[in-house]
């Protein structure tokens, strides 16, 4: 699982970028199909957020691992959605991950 916490925009994205893809990469090496972010833990957002998440999807996808983006505060739904690229994200809102949350 990889964690997010703390602001994503444009001054934290490139070592975000850079630390996720090493996550990605040992996860390829370990042989695994699947890779949780958890999205909770953010507490700023920007377009820069979005372009790292897009980017670790592109890079999952080539090496065959789903990516389950969990967490997504509403304002990383509201990007997403606002850019057209919600279902390339697939995220589930914070709600959705609560272990409280109705179904």
């Amino acid at each position: 699982m990889l964690t997010l916490s703390g602001p994503l925009t444009h001054r934290e994205a490139p070592r975000v970028l850079r630390e996720g893809e090493a996550q990605l990469g040992q996860a390829r090496e370990a042989g695994m199909a699947a890779l949780r972010i958890d999205c909770a833990g953010l507490s700023q957002v920007d377009s820069s957020a979005v372009a790292v998440l897009l980017s670790w999807q592109r890079t999952a996808r080539a090496d065959g691992i789903a990516l389950d983006i969990a967490g997504a505060p509403e304002a990383l739904s509201n990007l997403a959605t606002l850019y057209g690229v919600e279902s390339l994200l697939a995220m589930a809102p914070a709600a959705a991950t609560h272990p409280h949350a109705r179904h």
